[in-house]
């Protein structure tokens, strides 16, 4: 591909821990194609995850999930408007592998670059891509990503690159301080605990967290909880200790806690993985899913309940998570902080 001035577009709709692992590549394809004006397609409700961004010239919301509310000629003519007046594009890259951001990214273009049918999470996706590539469903997520951006647009992407990459996302840390600044404690280490994730497999019980919490007394323990009955239950575990409940955040807020923290502790869940993407330090739980979701580091670390998981698809009936000694949390806690 020339380097001059090129229009491409990336197609990689949800879940939340996907869209961030995805854009951690971004900083690597614009340093090898300064003059690329990369779109990205993504779902409305995740759009503020990757907003603002300096990578990102054209940031296009999709109210995709809206059509399960029923589906009507007049709104699907406005979707396939929205997507195809975001062009032209050289080339388009759908890093899903699913039939609908398959559709979005033909749609979109006719050089599409995608998964292979071994690969691809939906098989018949690939009937729409002109260009396959096959990526090991094993490998470390956002290396598995880079790999089929990076293949796509012929960039190399290395382990090594993206063990010293810089932070991925951004936020407007002066709006999200009003509400942030009263519960950060200058004098004291800020940990966060992302309570819960949107699979029960993946969420750490509450009275293993009431016990990890305890063990933390001489940190400022502030809980992050999104739906109102994550919200219940974590409200439950801050008033049997002293961690706090921070109020509801909106991405950039949530974005601009995790950059504000010393150490993020939670599941295998998108609000946890942002501490990686802000090269802030992690211990992530994992029972049903493989250690490979996350990126390791040498401030980034899993622990695992030791169960046998599939690497690539995770078995939702697991609660394996809930094994996990808290002793062994705080432990790991102890040589981090």
């Amino acid at each position: 591909m020339s380097r001059n001035g090129k229009r491409v577009a990336l197609v990689r709709l949800t879940a939340l821990g996907d869209v961030i692992h995805t854009a951690a590549s971004l900083q690597f394809l614009k340093a090898a194609y300064p003059d690329l004006h990369l779109t990205w397609f993504v779902e409305e409700k995740f759009a503020g995850i990757l907003d603002p961004h300096p990578h990102i010239d054209t940031l296009v919301p999709l109210d995709l999930h809206g059509l399960k509310r029923g589906v009507t000629l007049s709104k699907l003519r406005t979707l396939r408007e929205r997507i195809r007046s975001a062009g032209p594009f050289d080339l388009v890259v759908d890093v899903q592998g699913l039939i609908k951001s398959a559709l979005v990214a033909r749609l979109a273009g006719r050089e599409v670059a995608g998964l292979d049918r071994a690969s691809a999470r939906e098989p018949l996706a690939t009937l729409l891509y002109r260009r396959r590539y096959r990526v090991d469903c094993a490998g470390v997520a956002p290396l598995r990503f880079a790999s089929l951006l990076g293949r796509s647009l012929d960039v190399e992407i290395t382990p090594e690159m993206m063990a010293a990459k810089e932070p991925v996302l951004f936020f407007d840390a002066e709006r999200a301080a009003p509400l942030l600044d009263p519960h950060f404690d200058p004098e004291r280490r800020n940990l966060l605990v992302v309570t819960h994730a949107s699979n029960a497999s993946k969420s750490y019980p509450a009275e293993r967290w009431t016990e990890v919490v305890d063990g933390l007394r001489e940190h400022n323990v502030l809980l992050v909880a999104g739906s109102e009955s994550e919200r219940r239950e974590a409200g439950e575990i801050a008033r049997r200790t002293h961690a706090r409940l921070l109020p509801p955040l909106d991405l950039n807020a949530l974005k601009a806690a995790v950059a504000r923290c010393d150490l993020l502790l939670g599941g295998d869940t998108g609000p946890s993985h942002l501490a990686w993407a802000l090269n802030r330090p992690s211990i992530l739980l994992f029972g049903s899913t493989p250690r490979s979701m996350m990126f390791e580091t040498d401030r980034n670390l899993a622990i695992t309940s030791g169960a046998r998981v599939h690497p690539c698809r995770f078995d939702k009936s697991d609660r394996s998570i809930a094994s996990i000694p808290p002793e062994r949390i705080l432990r790991a806690v102890g040589e981090m902080v």
